[in-house]
């Protein structure tokens, strides 16, 4: 776990940058795979609503799957935001898209993508259930090579399940809980098959060492051109809390300590939230763009950075000179901000449908 002054530390710049490397999640092309000959047990699609979704007078094909109506709000407003920026901003071409919010106290999907991969090494897995490894491995190297970035001096030291950063050590399990990625390909199936085993470690497992190559080819997901995974909202605040907690447990402080370090979180984890929101709609935007258009990555960073910024532009760093913020809405700065960034890039041109 990271110190407290490093925590306080954590400010805008850092996580910028890793966000800008997170975008390369979303990597690998569409969903692509085909409807098989093992049905899915669909009590899925049920929870599947059409958004309403109106920009310039168009309807936009996104749908969302919640659990609960405060869910669906939190998954609408959010994706709005993002849907009407790449709409304005890239390409009114942003596909049939399916945004599914996860539950509280359900685990993320890269729990099950792992347990997966390390069935697959322990060879207890149908060969070719296991040759679709790599396909996974290419995610979690992206997703973990992300968590180890930093701006500025210091390692990337990983040091078990920490990615250690200038002087802090921070819980990669507790950070990627936080944060959303796309489901394409084999995580699609995989996460479909948790879903149905209603999440149970014991059942997935099973699942997984029963599974036949054919089963990995059927998908409920082939009528969308992206889908994308995204934590409850409070996974945020789980995050941050877990990691205040700890931190004060570790530092052993004093009574008084203790007051200060809360009275100082009440400014500093408002600020982090801002930051962790606008990487989360980030890599939304990327997903749609990587879906939609014929961006290469690289530009694709260069995309979710110019959005990401434009969302929180750099105010907090005292040893900074601060910048006037653009004038205009929040709204209108992002879709200034994608569109040069798309230009200045000199990025092909828009896919239409």
């Amino acid at each position: 776990m990271l110190s407290f002054r490093a925590f306080l530390a954590l400010g805008l710049n850092s996580l910028l940058q890793l966000g800008l490397v997170a975008v390369a999640l979303g990597t690998g092309g569409g969903l692509g795979a085909a409807e098989g000959t093992v049905a899915a047990r669909d009590d899925f699609s049920p929870m599947v609503k059409l958004a309403p979704f109106v920009v310039q007078g168009e309807s936009l094909a996104v749908s969302i799957h919640a659990r609960s109506g405060r869910d669906r709000r939190y998954a609408e407003r959010f994706s709005e935001e993002v849907i009407k920026v790449v709409y304005e901003g890239l390409t009114p071409s942003t596909g049939r898209g399916l945004v599914i919010i996860g539950k509280e106290g359900e685990p993320h999907p890269i729990r099950f993508f792992r347990r997966f991969l390390a069935l697959a090494d322990a060879g207890q897995l149908d060969p070719a259930v296991a040759a679709r490894g790599p396909e996974l491995y290419a995610l979690l190297n992206h997703w973990e090579r992300s968590i180890e970035q930093r701006q500025g001096k210091g390692t990337d030291d990983r040091k078990g399940g920490t990615a250690h950063l200038d002087d802090m050590d921070i819980d990669v399990e507790q950070i990627f809980t936080a944060l959303p990625l796309p489901l394409e390909g084999v995580g699609a199936r995989l996460y479909q098959l948790a879903w149905a085993e209603k999440f149970e470690d014991a059942k997935v497992e099973a699942r997984l060492r029963s599974l036949k190559a054919a089963d990995l080819e059927s998908t409920l997901f082939t009528r969308f051109d992206w889908v994308f995974y995204l934590p409850p909202r409070n996974a945020l605040d789980r995050m941050l809390d877990a990691l205040i907690a700890a931190k004060l447990k570790e530092e052993k402080a004093g009574l008084m300590a203790r007051m200060a370090v809360k009275s100082v979180m009440l400014i500093v984890k408002p600020k982090l939230r801002r930051v962790f929101e606008a990487l989360r709609k980030g890599m939304l935007l990327e997903t749609v763009a990587d879906a939609r258009t014929s961006f290469s990555q690289p530009e694709l960073n260069k995309l979710m950075g110019a959005y990401i910024e434009a969302l929180v532009p750099d105010q907090d760093d005292d040893d900074k000179d601060r910048p006037a913020v653009p004038a205009g809405s929040e709204h209108e700065r992002a879709v200034k901000a994608v569109a040069a960034a798309a230009a200045a890039a000199e990025l092909p041109p828009k896919v239409e449908e």
